[in-house]
């Protein structure tokens, strides 16, 4: 293998003025890259530099506008309904019908501590029933509303069996009625005279 003859200096004032000079050459070189309004080589160095710098993932929320709010058409989106409100009297009363006849859970991440009056969120599919312990302005009556809770004002749930809902409707004593248009639907009314329809079909979300 070959070897690099290196030649010593004739004396130790030659080797220090080398060294001295190769020292001062690159801190010029180096001065003159780090300024590139200076130097256009070192100016281009740092355009690549920062050309080909992996970015780092922005902590910031993403930005939204306006235009989020609506599809192309301009229309406003919506998402679907997220829950219904529905007035009660006693809410005791109310849940050992939506717990107790009906089944439903009660969501315990809505808390109603922070609300003048008393309440439940109970769980119906994926969305939910507000109970409110108001004061009714409506009559609480069945008698006073509608036999056919299809024309009352109601709301309407889709359910897998019309046959279960119906055994337990009977086995509580709750009067309910069919719809009147053929379809597999049945109407009920709650202790404080809410309509419910309940409709027999495959999921839909």
């Amino acid at each position: 293998m070959a070897t690099m003859k290196l030649s010593p200096c004739a004396n130790v004032h030659t080797c220090r003025a080398k060294t001295a000079g190769v020292v001062r050459a690159s801190y010029s070189a180096f001065r003159l890259i780090s300024r590139p309004n200076v130097n256009p080589i070192g100016k281009r160095l740092q355009q690549l530099s920062a050309s080909t710098a992996t970015p780092l993932p922005s902590l910031a929320p993403p930005a939204t506008s306006s235009a989020d709010a609506v599809d192309a058409s301009g229309k406003l989106t919506f998402h679907g309904v997220h829950h219904v409100a529905l007035i009660c009297k006693e809410l005791e009363r109310s849940l050992e019908f939506y717990q107790g006849v009906l089944g439903m859970e009660i969501n315990p991440d809505r808390p109603h501590h922070k609300l003048p009056y008393r309440g439940a969120w109970l769980w119906i599919g994926p969305e939910m029933i507000h109970l409110m312990e108001l004061p009714n302005p409506d009559p609480a009556e069945n008698s006073k509303r509608p036999e056919h809770g299809g024309r009352d004002r109601h709301f309407c749930v889709g359910m897998a069996s019309l046959d279960a809902l119906a055994e337990k409707l009977d086995k509580a004593g709750i009067t309910y009625t069919r719809s009147m248009s053929g379809r597999p639907a049945i109407f009920f009314r709650d202790p404080d005279a809410n309509c419910l329809e309940c409709v027999e079909l495959a999921p839909w979300r």
